[in-house]
């Protein structure tokens, strides 16, 4: 978790990297419960609010901002541009709302609090960086915020953490003043992650590592797809029946893509149990084609 979310310390320069790829990510499901969309990168902007159905997440942008430039697709490693935001007047500020998928986003899972409080601690050693307000952590929605503002550059920065559905969401700011920013940062504490209509009320819990072992009772291997031995991450969720309702292919191919879920929805697993009743899970499985 944490080496993976150093790579956004220039919070605009990490989008450049990823663009070389363009291989995107796809959904395909199952039946009929679509509720448990599996897409995280499925926000839209509604009147004047940022909606991601998938994070149960209403986030209303400042006075007089839109979206901005689409970010690149999804990472290997399950780190999303969700969204950029801007003023429609003078660019005097921006925001980028990012998502990193902790089932493969580093070696040891780790949580929203060691990913903030190292964030502040790479900043920290970064010469012409300064630490303006140390970490601080809110509540919102039920949902603890970890803060830390930083300037440097002659811009101003505050980067607001907090963890949903398996992620690290960040809503990172960089402003041309200390004033602006925060004026601006003002809105993070605003957030809601309430149900909306079309969303689960109660999303499957995620559990890393499920697609493993004795919980997999049926497996088929997907068919060989060039380029080989590069990871694919892919999370899917298991009914309470223990079949696959959706596949989510991160980052891949097309030919990748569709081998995968060719192969992955003829997987049968163990029903996952909450409180000794079947239950639908939410996981994630890297596969090599070698």
């Amino acid at each position: 978790m944490r080496r993976v979310l150093y790579l956004c310390v220039g919070v605009f320069a990490c989008v450049a990297g990823w663009l070389a790829w363009h291989t995107g990510a796809a959904i395909f499901h199952r039946g009929t419960e679509t509720s448990f969309k599996i897409s995280p990168d499925d926000g839209k902007i509604v009147d004047g609010s940022y909606i991601n159905q998938y994070f149960g997440l209403t986030y209303t942008l400042p006075q007089g901002w839109t979206a901005g430039e689409p970010g690149p697709d999804p990472s290997q490693s399950g780190y999303y541009v969700l969204a950029t935001f801007i003023p429609t007047a003078a660019r005097s500020a921006a925001i980028l709302l990012a998502a990193q998928d902790m089932f493969f986003g580093a070696n040891e899972p780790g949580d929203v609090a060691d990913s903030a409080r190292d964030f502040r601690q790479a900043m920290s050693k970064i010469k012409g960086m300064t630490i303006d307000t140390d970490l601080k952590k809110l509540t919102v929605a039920d949902h603890p915020l970890y803060r830390v503002d930083y300037s440097g550059v002659g811009l101003f920065r505050a980067t607001v953490r907090t963890q949903s559905r398996c992620h690290i969401l960040s809503f990172n700011l960089t402003a041309r003043s200390a004033e602006l920013r925060k004026r601006l940062a003002q809105s993070f504490e605003k957030v809601s992650f309430a149900a909306r209509s079309g969303a689960a009320a109660s999303p499957p819990p995620c559990v890393p590592g499920y697609a493993e072992g004795a919980n997999v009772v049926h497996k088929v291997a997907p068919l060989p797809v060039a380029p080989e031995f590069v990871p694919i991450p892919v999370r899917i969720i298991v009914g309470a029946d223990g079949d696959v309702k959706y596949v989510h292919v991160i980052r891949a191919t097309n030919d990748q893509r569709r081998s995968i879920e060719q192969a992955v929805y003829e997987w049968k697993f163990k029903p996952y149990q909450v409180n000794g009743r079947p239950s639908p899970v939410e996981t994630g499985l890297v596969i090599k084609f070698k």
